[in-house]
């Protein structure tokens, strides 16, 4: 195929990087993350981890498959970029498939249409399920983890009734939507009843993590989440 031909050699050069970049001589640098968060990344156990990185992909994927592809791209980085180092700590060794997400990246930054590289946009949210599953954690923790998250992401990205931070609207979509799978693939007693609920809170984005004139205000968030939350 010519996507891999024209991706080949820009993603041998980044994954090289990457893999000398975490060798074992070089000390680690603490992580430095991009948007202000309400958390500590290194008090957190790796099962709430992985469901901070599968919100960012989840509103990444989103983006690139809309067209977004520079407010896609910081999104999509969470799990390949040094940034985010702490971040992924330990899920390569579980199997994060980083190559995978290293040719997304490559064809995001080449703005290859996402229909183009729907196999492996595909693949990488599966890696990312597949990893969830392995992950020892209480789905209920990990949902009330992503609630608490949305409402206080969406507060600062949305005030007076605009958007005043796309990332962190962008970031409560994808915090939203990544809920949902956990729901999915949980053995909640009433987990029919919490999918339902956290689809209506998904629909607080009727065009997903794109930009809208007039997003629902952060108090329909707060019902919406609370009502997910009551059900847990």
């Amino acid at each position: 195929m010519d996507i891999y031909k024209k991706l080949l050699v820009p993603l041998f050069c980044f994954v090289f990087l990457l893999m000398s970049s975490c060798g074992p001589d070089e000390p680690e640098e603490p992580s430095k993350l991009i948007e202000p968060v309400g958390y500590d990344i290194n008090d957190l156990d790796p099962s709430l981890r992985l469901v901070l990185m599968m919100g960012h992909v989840a509103a990444g994927m989103e983006l690139y498959r809309s067209g977004e592809y520079e407010m896609a791209a910081p999104h999509l980085l969470h799990p390949i970029s040094e940034t985010h180092k702490k971040e992924r700590e330990g899920f390569q060794e579980m199997g994060l498939d980083v190559v995978t997400f290293v040719l997304v990246s490559t064809a995001l930054e080449a703005k290859r249409p996402a229909v183009e590289i729907e196999p492996f946009l595909k693949k990488a949210e599966d890696n990312l399920k597949s990893l969830a599953l392995k992950v020892e954690g209480n789905p209920e923790t990990q949902i009330r983890f992503l609630l608490d998250q949305i409402k206080r992401e969406y507060s600062i990205g949305v005030k007076d009734g605009e958007i005043t931070d796309i990332g962190e609207f962008q970031d409560a979509f994808g915090f939203a939507s990544t809920a949902k799978t956990i729901a999915e693939q949980s053995e909640l007693t009433n987990k029919t009843s919490i999918i339902a609920a956290i689809d209506e809170l998904i629909k607080c984005w009727p065009s997903g993590p794109n930009l809208v004139q007039n997003p629902v205000p952060v108090s329909t968030i707060d019902d919406s989440t609370s009502l997910v939350m009551n059900l847990l």
